[in-house]
């Protein structure tokens, strides 16, 4: 259960879920009220949006191939089928204005191993989950983000194959796309963990990870 004090993104919350679920995404399901709404309205101008639960796993330290492949796909899709905003009316990113790329979408904002889930029998399944940081502009934004989260770490260091192959699987075939976007994932990267960083209060051991990871994408990506 969320509880939003903004309607306007409780709307955009509940056309983001429904148009994902309808699209066969592994992502929470909007639960309907009994007048068919996706939310509740509450006292003193709250909403309650209720979701239904995700089976499934976090990635922790799971990030084997298999996954990092199976996750560009999706994360692809998910950009690929999410690029009018007009539908969503998500806020627009709010970094990097001066970066003129076409190629837009909703974006997750948030791809963190906790919010991204997998279930494995005979294939993996990615599911996402917590779209509620979700924005609107460069699709690479997302890429950059799921980058500098699972592939640089404090604790972990630098894994330059993994990201490779996630990014070779997110463009796939569309080898043009590739080599324009590729030069600004460093930049938006770097921009990402600004934002957060000014935009929080964390404790010192939070906020150093991310200074790490900073300098680690600053020298090595």
């Amino acid at each position: 259960m969320k509880i939003y004090d903004n309607f306007k993104h409780v709307k955009s919350m509940i056309e983001l879920h429904t148009q994902l679920y309808k699209n066969d995404f592994y992502i929470p399901k909007v639960i309907l009220s009994n007048d068919n709404k996706g939310y509740v309205k509450v006292i003193n101008g709250k909403y309650i949006v209720l979701y239904s639960f995700l089976n499934g796993t976090s990635l922790g330290k799971n990030l084997t191939d298999d996954i990092i492949k199976e996750l560009a796909i999706q994360l692809r899709k998910f950009h690929d089928i999410t690029n009018d905003n007009n539908i969503f009316n998500l806020k627009k990113l709010p970094f990097a204005k001066n970066i003129n790329i076409e190629r837009c979408s909703a974006l997750h904002f948030d791809l963190t191993k906790n919010n991204i889930f997998y279930t494995k029998d005979k294939d993996i399944k990615i599911g996402f989950i917590d779209f509620d940081d979700a924005k609107y502009g460069a699709s690479v934004c997302d890429v950059a983000i799921a980058i500098a989260n699972l592939f640089f770490s404090k604790t972990r260091g630098v894994d330059l194959k993994g990201a490779e192959l996630f990014i070779n699987y997110y463009y796939n075939t569309s080898y043009s796309l590739k080599k324009y976007e590729v030069q600004y994932i460093k930049k938006f990267a770097l921009s990402w963990i600004k934002y957060v960083m000014a935009g929080n209060e964390f404790d010192t051991s939070t906020r150093e990870s991310f200074e790490v990871r900073y300098k680690l994408i600053k020298e090595k990506l």
